[in-house]
């Protein structure tokens, strides 16, 4: 693809929006940014892209800028439902997403995870068995690395890992990953996605190119996902816990498929969720005929990942997890799904445009009391304060220390806030790591 002399306007200068445009400068491209933030808040290095000759446009988007481009490449955190966006798609500008356009320089074969909850796990731990076979593997896109920083120099890899958004996947158009895996669906971004119809329709992308040459992986029990299974031309292999012909199934003790039987009794993932995502990575990584040992193997020693049903400490019985990578209501029911005890869940953050209805049956029976904070903290008790015993905090060290005063030996305090972190905080990382200090100053 000749890039050279095209006007492109890269939309969003975080880290993934100043690596698309360095390397749409190494194309030769005339590249053009736009970001909504000031100038003065933008990161030091947009004053190096801009002495380089990238017209820079920050605190707004003038129709103009987007009108006059060739082509357009959003960043993860821009929206398609942007006025200028819509604009300029209506006059024919095609407008895609940074996978799109680094997908169409990468030469080696790709692995698509995506999922509303679970696909950082699992897009790990499939990376990690295929490193246990000596593969050369790349890890990132919607985690760590962004896809573009390899884009055309990924003959060091075998195989490219990516954890996919929404927000990455809606503007694809010939993406294509050899192997392309859903981990589930729930309500998720309504914030950013104008109705949950276009939500399922970007995470229903990953499939749209495939033919019978790839591979898709996909959740039997999730209902929005066999909704669509119609829209899948590629080979299919289903996981869950109903036994299915050519599927990966659960039978309450081992996971098994074909003629195979993996133990994963000692398994550090907790809950129900975390067998999901091992029967995906089961299914993926025997497609590329990896070891049956090795994949268990990896499976059972395999690390919670920080900010997931992290466990932190004991204190006076009292066992307390970090789950702050919970951002929408789908994650939190998940984590609740995990633990038997008596559980004091606190929750709250910057609401995401879904409902909470989805947490009542499990709050009723299994939560004991109720912790809320950040922006949401009314909206929450309004839809679900009738089920539970419910306090209010103004902060996450305030719900903290309500947490812990009320409860008893044998509780379990769940920090899952459903909610995103951008009221109180700049990322759930930050979030969950002032919960385990808070934590470990008790």
């Amino acid at each position: 693809m000749n890039l050279s002399g095209k006007k492109i306007l890269v939309v969003g200068l975080g880290k993934t929006g100043v690596e698309t445009v360095r390397f749409l400068l190494k194309k030769g491209a005339l590249v053009d940014a736009s970001d909504i933030t000031p100038f003065e808040k933008l990161p030091s290095i947009v004053t190096e892209l801009k002495g380089m000759g990238v017209n820079i446009e920050a605190g707004e988007h003038r129709l103009e800028t987007f009108l006059r481009a060739d082509m357009i490449v959003l960043s993860p955190g821009a929206p398609f439902g942007l006025n200028s966006v819509k604009e300029a798609i209506n006059k024919g500008v095609e407008v895609i997403s940074e996978i799109e356009l680094a997908s169409r320089f990468i030469k080696k074969p790709m692995i698509g995870v995506t999922g509303s909850n679970g696909k950082t796990t699992t897009s790990t731990l499939i990376a990690r068995i295929l490193e246990g076979t000596g593969k050369r593997i790349f890890l990132g896109a919607n985690i760590g690395t962004p896809l573009i920083q390899i884009a055309d120099r990924d003959d060091c890899y075998d195989f490219l890992v990516l954890e996919l958004s929404s927000f990455q996947l809606q503007g694809t158009h010939t993406f294509k990953p050899f192997i392309g895996m859903i981990l589930n669906i729930s309500p998720n971004h309504l914030d950013h996605h104008e109705n949950i119809g276009e939500y399922i329709e970007s995470k229903m992308r990953l499939f749209s190119n495939q033919t019978y040459s790839e591979w898709a992986i996909y959740n039997a029990d999730d209902s929005l996902i066999k909704e669509n299974l119609l829209r899948i031309r590629s080979k299919k292999i289903p996981f869950g816990e109903t036994p299915l012909e050519r599927g990966v199934y659960f039978d309450g003790v081992n996971v098994r498929f074909r003629d195979e039987s993996y133990d994963l009794t000692k398994m550090k993932l907790m809950g129900k969720h975390n067998i999901e995502n091992a029967m995906a990575s089961i299914a993926c990584t025997r497609i590329l005929e990896c070891d049956p040992k090795l994949i268990q193997k990896t499976i059972v020693n395999f690390e919670p990942l920080p900010h997931r049903i992290e466990f932190i400490r004991e204190l006076r019985g009292v066992r307390f997890y970090n789950d702050s990578k919970s951002t929408s209501p789908g994650a939190t029911l998940r984590a609740l799904e995990s633990f038997s005890s008596p559980i004091i869940l606190i929750a709250g953050g910057k609401d995401k445009g879904g409902g909470y209805e989805v947490l009542r049956e499990t709050l009723r029976n299994r939560v004991k009391l109720l912790v809320l904070f950040g922006e949401s903290k009314f909206r929450i008790e309004k839809e679900l304060g009738k089920e539970v015993k419910t306090v209010l905090a103004s902060s996450v060290d305030e719900a903290t220390e309500k947490a812990f005063t009320d409860s008893e030996k044998g509780d379990t305090v769940l920090f899952s806030p459903a909610c995103s972190s951008f009221d109180m905080f700049t990322s759930y990382e930050e979030r969950g790591r002032r919960f385990k200090e808070i934590v470990q100053n008790f």
